[in-house]
């Protein structure tokens, strides 16, 4: 007779181990993308926010308009704010409308990802930052303000961001609407 002891697991070991662990990956698993989820959100909203505030200061700083605008490409104001938004230099031509060049581009952001979306009511296509650092809107008309959130939105993914008339931007937290 062989005087060595067997080593090892038996099966029935192994079966509760890894039911044991099945359980614990069903629960953690969905924590764990919703923590992503929110993380990405969060990011998302405080990139936006930065681009104001940059815009902001580069207006103070350069003593000249300064503007926020959505961008498909990189380079030219236009499209979605999904697709993109960069901060600009900006001169108006004789109707008022913002005109970029490429060297005046000062950053740029890629887009959101992830199907999430910027919409709202008073979400403007581009925001202007006078020299002052105030924002370029008239008299009696609401601040813009973008709502950031991703599909099947639920608890407190939403993030509001807005824009108060001395041009602070902030971002908030809140429940889906």
């Amino acid at each position: 007779m062989n005087s060595r002891s067997q080593r090892g697991f038996t099966i029935l070991e192994l079966l509760i181990t890894i039911a044991l662990l099945a359980i614990l990956l069903s629960v953690a698993v969905p924590s764990f993308l919703s923590a992503i989820q929110n993380s990405r959100m969060t990011a998302s909203a405080n990139d936006l926010v930065t681009a104001f505030q940059l815009a902001r200061s580069e207006a103070l700083k350069r003593k000249r308009p300064i503007s926020v605008c959505s961008s498909s490409d990189g380079a030219t104001c236009g499209g979605s704010w999904e697709q993109g938004w960069i901060v600009v230099i900006d001169d108006e031509d004789a109707a008022g409308e913002a005109t970029v060049s490429e060297e005046e581009v000062l950053r740029v952001w890629g887009s959101l990802g992830g199907g999430a979306t910027i919409a709202g009511d008073d979400a403007a296509d581009f925001v202007r930052y006078l020299p002052d650092g105030q924002i370029d809107i008239a008299p009696g008309v609401t601040p813009p303000e973008y709502e950031m959130r991703i599909p099947d939105c639920t608890g407190d993914k939403q993030r509001n961001i807005s824009i108060g008339r001395t041009g602070r931007a902030s971002a908030e937290r809140v429940e889906c609407s």
